[in-house]
């Protein structure tokens, strides 16, 4: 879509999540409360569907769309599975097949495929607990199975999310096709949509903790204006911004290069980027806004706990680095400078 087209979704969005997902939506979802009324107001707005081609039934985005509103959702620590549903809807409508509505999740491990069937065990699949239907490539094949036809066992992520074990015990496919897209490419898509997210995350962090600082006054000042805070409030800034231009420069690529391959090293560079700072992140909010930012009353949480759930989603900072490593000792040394100064790596 064009830049005009994307701001106003963007901007429809971004006014949707700040109206409707509210501090009790992300603590009903701890609770096990699925908001189905929520889920259906995102659907109706077709955000599972923005980088589905029209003639399938969708928006007609592009992966740079979706990855803008991924980071959109981030930023309001939306607790449903836009980010699965729209990477799964856009993989299979790729595949020449037509998504279906309701909640997916992406089922990425060691499967097998055989006789239009499907076998095999996924652990810590994100958002297992609500969908309905799981997306998995094997051998060459995308493949949906409906939940009926697997076994789920819920094992909650630490911010509370219905994350949880998949068993396909020679599962029928609802859909099977051949893709384009490999079972790495996939995890890839993955990390880069996690990327953006905790771009979103990391951005709303910042934003809440230098308003605190601002706000919150012992011995007769703000706290911002003490040199401790400003030191850790400067380190947060230039974690937050890193963050982000990595995520950003990754979905361009990404973009740009295509579904299939797209971007690959970026993406690599931006999920080891994000992960690696995650942790870091959150540790300075909560030290700059002391007692009150480690309350359940108060939003940081939703945050910061997410950061730590997403950093290990799709592939942690070690996963991703290794990628790094093996990419450039392939490459030699005359490409490790490249590397290092340009946007995109080709391996």
């Amino acid at each position: 879509m064009d830049r005009e087209t994307r701001d106003m979704l963007l901007d429809t969005a971004g006014r949707f999540f700040t109206e409707r997902c509210g501090k009790e939506i992300v603590n009903g979802v701890e609770k096990g409360i699925w908001p189905a009324d929520f889920w259906k107001e995102i659907e109706e707005m077709g955000l599972p569907l923005t980088a589905v081609p029209e003639d399938k039934g969708g928006v007609g985005g592009t992966l740079a769309d979706l990855m803008a509103v991924l980071r959109l959702a981030g930023g309001h620590a939306v607790p449903v599975p836009l980010a699965e549903t729209a990477l799964a809807a856009m993989l299979v409508a790729a595949a020449g097949g037509t998504p279906k509505p309701g909640p997916a999740a992406l089922a990425l491990g060691p499967l097998a495929m055989a006789g239009g069937r499907l076998t095999g065990k996924v652990e810590r699949v994100p958002f297992a607990g609500p969908a309905e239907r799981f997306v998995a490539i094997a051998d060459g094949m995308l493949v949906v199975v409906a939940r009926a036809n697997a076994r789920v066992t819920l094992a909650p992520s630490h911010a509370g999310e219905p994350y949880g074990t998949v068993v396909f015990e020679n599962a029928p496919a609802e859909f099977a096709a051949r893709s384009a897209v490999t079972v790495e490419r996939a995890r890839e898509l993955g990390a880069l949509a996690r990327a953006m997210q905790m771009a979103g995350a990391a951005d709303k962090i910042l934003a809440t903790t230098v308003e605190y600082s601002k706000q919150r006054v012992q011995f007769g000042r703000p706290i911002s204006t003490f040199q401790a805070i400003q030191h850790m409030l400067a380190e947060l800034a230039s974690c937050v911004a890193a963050t982000i231009a990595s995520a950003e420069a990754a979905a361009r690529d990404a973009d740009e290069g295509g579904l299939a391959d797209g971007g690959s090293f970026s993406i690599a560079a931006a999920k080891t980027q994000a992960s690696d700072f995650a942790q870091r992140i959150a540790a300075l909010s909560h030290q700059s806004m002391g007692a009150m930012g480690f309350t359940h009353e108060h939003i940081l949480h939703h945050y910061t706990r997410r950061l730590w759930v997403w950093r290990r989603d799709f592939g942690s900072e070690s996963f991703w680095g290794e990628k790094i490593g093996a990419a450039v000792a392939k490459a030699g040394p005359p490409a490790l400078w490249p590397a290092l100064t340009e946007s995109r790596y080709a391996s």
